[in-house]
């Protein structure tokens, strides 16, 4: 009888144990994030001429400035606000005219090496935010900016080549995305 519980206590060791290791290798991963469709509007295209001697450092003119809140990734590829086309990415959720203290406090994040100092390390790289500049209803240069990973990518030449900034350059466009009213993801 005594064999009998014996077994009995071993076989239910045994099941259970079984049981908790195909738990423990079982482990179901998060599922992938979907990728953005990334379309661009036929509608309404504008001119583009880049100019590529364009340097927030030198500081160049414009007519304006518009801000856009938009999703610019789509996996691991990344995408202006505006293609070679001069069309728009689908993917904006609002636009804002900067006014002018807004384009010298963008101009001046852009141009101050300290922005750029010791820079935040992240490789996410997925813009959300971009500034479009005008001269005579032409697109002279875009801007690019990715706060969650701290880096950017301009038309133009920044005070930085590699497009990493630090934390005061980010506190600073979370300002001024606060001000155009973005979204903060």
């Amino acid at each position: 009888m005594r064999l009998f519980y014996f077994l009995f206590i071993l076989l239910t060791f045994a099941c259970c144990k079984k049981e908790i290791e195909n738990k423990n290798t079982h482990i179901s991963l998060p599922p992938k994030a979907p990728k953005t469709e990334i379309k661009w509007l036929t509608e309404n295209p504008v001119k583009i001429k880049i100019k590529s001697n364009l340097s927030y450092l030198k500081g160049f003119e414009c007519d304006s400035v518009i801000g856009i809140d938009y999703i610019g990734f789509s996996g691991e590829d990344y995408y202006p606000p505006i293609n070679e086309k001069g069309q728009y990415i689908s993917t904006i959720r609002k636009k804002q005219k900067l006014n002018q203290q807004q384009i010298s406090k963008l101009n001046t994040i852009l141009s101050d090496k300290k922005m750029f100092e010791n820079p935040n390390i992240a490789g996410c790289y997925e813009p959300r935010l971009g500034f479009v500049y005008f001269r005579n209803n032409e697109v002279i240069c875009q801007t690019m900016v990715c706060i969650a990973c701290s880096q950017l990518e301009s038309s133009a030449e920044t005070a930085d080549l590699n497009g990493s900034f630090n934390q005061k350059a980010e506190l600073e466009f979370k300002k001024l995305t606060s001000e155009l009213g973005f979204s903060k993801d």
